[in-house]
């Protein structure tokens, strides 16, 4: 098994890891874009090729963050959590909207935000005790990228796809956050 945790060796080391990375910025351009897509959603069906667009830009951007950070070795402290941070903000966010706005089911937006409190709360836990940030791991990217499709399906009512997309992504949610309670347990045993 891999180690699920990157050493954080200093404090004050932090505070001078690359920040103003071209993947960093990638990972920030998600967060950034929520905002309108939300927004577009608000305004209604008319804006619908637009929001598609915007979804699109951030579906590529989270694939290529990560392509980026490594290929032009920009691998830092804030990359690891700016990624998996800009998938919680905008998936939170959009399958809110999707709630209000496009009908999809209360409890996946019920089950996200636990997911991902939880996953926050421990490693905000591990952070302070041990000076570790948890990587993301195969079990949340595999969520996150379905998760978007299920988003896509809803956005656009392709109706044939949501069932099996919703119930395989309640299954990958529960799966994700049990991978990551495994990872949080082994870290706590490391001690």
């Amino acid at each position: 098994m891999s180690d699920p945790a990157i050493s954080i060796p200093d404090k004050t080391e932090i505070a001078f890891d690359k920040f103003w990375t071209v993947s960093n910025a990638v990972s920030l351009l998600r967060i950034v874009l929520t905002l309108p897509v939300v927004w577009l959603m608000v305004l209604g069906p008319i804006y619908i090729w637009p929001t598609f667009g915007l979804v699109f830009v951030m579906i590529i951007s989270d694939m290529l963050d990560g392509y980026l950070a490594r290929r032009r070795d920009e691998i830092t402290h804030w990359g690891k959590i700016l990624d998996p941070m800009a998938d919680k903000v905008a998936i939170g966010a959009i399958t809110i909207a999707m709630v209000l706005f496009k009908g999809l089911p209360f409890w996946v937006v019920a089950a996200v935000l636990v997911r991902d409190g939880l996953i926050l709360l421990a490693s905000i836990y591990l952070v302070g005790r041990r000076d570790v940030v948890v990587s993301s791991n195969m079990w949340g990217k595999l969520t996150t990228f379905l998760m978007s499709l299920l988003l896509v399906s809803f956005l656009m009512d392709v109706d044939f796809v949501k069932p099996l997309l919703l119930w395989t992504c309640g299954g990958l949610l529960f799966a994700s956050w049990f991978s990551y309670l495994l990872d949080f347990i082994q870290l706590l045993k490391q001690e």
